[in-house]
């Protein structure tokens, strides 16, 4: 794990290298345990073709997992914010699923037992978890279904993804609803007591609901969405999650944070193929943990007329579920005492059949999901976040050691906040000062715009490395309020930094190769 050129330390990134070996041992240790769990000798899984060519490791690429994935070898991919890439194990079960319904076309209705296997692994109930086509289609599915009475309002933030704006949008304009935005904090401006105050600011007599990305697709920063939640709960609000980036980097439990609703990519940091999400939608309010016998499919050619006992943890918000109605459903009947009548529910009720009911799906994408989702809960979801979150603060502990403490969205903290329990990471070598809250001038804005898309294709063609950048409203220190919308276009408003995402296949020494590469491309002290 160390580097390959001269560069002397700081202890911040002594610190972090060392959290970073850390973490990596856990995950291997996970690993270890999920191949005896499997059976399956290292001879065998090389027969198999579960373990990657050697070259992948001599190349880069060089994380726990890195054996377990097809990434090309040369080409350091750190963009698992727009998409993963699926373990190649998965790839060949997604191959036999195929072959599976093709065999036996009937196949591919039974959904249930690829819910029963992957709920518990998100904290939910079975009845919860939508297996949804992605995350706007799960937001698409919350906005819709939402029954608010004109003139309610909602609060959300400056900068949620388009996913979530055009489903806002239509529920604004088919309803009467009002969407009051905040403007999230960055830089030294950021922190969770922030946040929160700026959605209890923004709250009147009707407001209704509150929507947010955690992290948003801008910045990377996690918000505490628990303490968004309960607070919205207190208040007797409905809140929704978009939590895009969420499955498969953070140990999610659904009951603990207390969202009403949540839509989540599989694609992303799940590694599942495309046209796969994580859709819950809260089906109960109880105030203790209780179990629930469930039929399970174990995932990779084995499925199992077993029934097990799954233990679900309590309700955080225990509030009245609010109406919704399912808006793709062929199960929807409306007749007194159905599943989601009159958008009225109770915990007894599979919710989540309901929604599925949409005709043929694509059954092998969704068992393919399962069967990743199933990987991760084996190899260990928390050991897995903590091995991302680590790799990304050794990330940060570089860049800050060369461009500042302000160049990040969120401050480098070697205590680990909250906000920065994710493996994203942005940050803006481009404004004046190193600094990502710098005010900018339309010209500064203008040459931003240029120098960050120049320095990811430079990234890109001169180094093979593949990062990608955002147009981000920032706080705009000398005056919060003049935060932009980031559905507008405002120049003086917005800054372009880098995103960079860390997964189970980087090292240490990719993190190296990449800050080597941007010491060539973007401006430094």
């Amino acid at each position: 794990m160390s580097e390959s050129h001269s560069h002397s330390r700081s202890a911040d990134e002594s610190r972090a290298l060392h959290a970073v070996q850390e973490a990596a041992d856990n995950v291997r240790a996970g690993r270890r345990e999920f191949f005896k769990l499997t059976g399956l000798s290292a001879a065998a899984l090389g027969a198999a073709g579960l373990a990657a060519p050697d070259e992948a490791a001599a190349q880069g690429h060089g994380g726990p997992y890195a054996r377990e994935f097809v990434l090309e070898a040369r080409r350091l991919y750190m963009n698992v914010g727009t998409t993963g890439s699926t373990p190649r194990d998965v790839l060949r079960e997604l191959a036999q699923n195929n072959r599976e319904v093709a065999a036996d076309p009937l196949t591919s209705f039974a959904t249930q037992t690829l819910r029963n296997t992957i709920a518990a692994g998100f904290g939910a109930d079975p009845n919860e978890i939508v297996m949804s086509f992605n995350t706007t289609d799960g937001m698409s599915k919350i906005m819709a279904g939402l029954v608010l009475p004109p003139g309610s309002e909602i609060i959300t933030t400056n900068m949620e993804h388009p996913g979530g704006n055009g489903p806002m949008a239509i529920a604004r304009d088919r309803m009467g609803l009002t969407l009051r935005r905040i403007n999230l904090p960055t830089s030294d401006a950021m922190s969770d007591a922030e946040v929160l105050l700026r959605f209890q600011q923004a709250r009147t007599a009707a407001t209704k609901a509150i929507v947010f990305s955690s992290p948003p697709f801008l910045t990377g920063v996690r918000l505490n969405e628990k303490q968004l939640c309960t607070w919205a709960a207190r208040e007797g609000l409905i809140s929704i999650v978009d939590g895009a980036h969420t499955p498969g980097m953070v140990d999610l439990n659904f009951h603990d944070m207390g969202a009403d609703f949540f839509a989540g990519s599989g694609h992303k940091w799940q590694c599942g193929p495309g046209q796969t999400g994580i859709l819950y939608v809260r089906n109960g309010n109880s105030p203790a943990a209780y179990t629930k016998t469930a039929t399970v499919y174990n995932g990779f050619g084995t499925p199992t007329t077993d029934n097990v006992v799954l233990n679900l943890p309590a309700y955080t918000n225990q509030n009245a579920l609010p109406r919704f109605f399912p808006t793709v459903s062929a199960a929807y009947s409306g007749a007194p005492g159905s599943v989601l009548a009159n958008g009225e529910r109770s915990a007894s009720q599979n919710v989540a059949a309901t929604l599925m009911s949409i005709g043929n799906p694509s059954y092998p994408a969704l068992k393919a999901l399962q069967e990743v989702c199933s990987m991760w809960d084996r190899w260990g979801r928390q050991a897995i976040e903590d091995y991302l979150v680590a790799l990304a603060q050794y990330l940060r502990a570089r860049l800050t050691a060369v461009w500042g403490a302000r160049c990040l969205a969120a401050p480098y903290d070697s205590a680990t906040p909250h906000f920065a329990r994710v493996g994203l990471t942005a940050f803006n070598p481009f404004s004046p000062g190193f600094d990502f809250n710098a005010d900018l001038t339309v010209a500064q804005a203008a040459e931003q715009t240029a120098a960050s898309g120049a320095a990811v294709t430079a990234l890109r063609e001169q180094f093979n490395i593949v990062v990608r950048n955002t147009n981000c409203p920032h706080s705009l220190r000398s005056n919060p309020a003049l935060a932009a919308d980031a559905t507008t276009t405002g120049a003086t408003t917005s800054s372009h930094p880098l995103r960079i995402s860390t997964h189970l296949f980087h090292d240490a020494r990719d993190v190296d190769r990449l800050v080597r590469a941007l010491l060539q491309v973007v401006p430094r002290r």
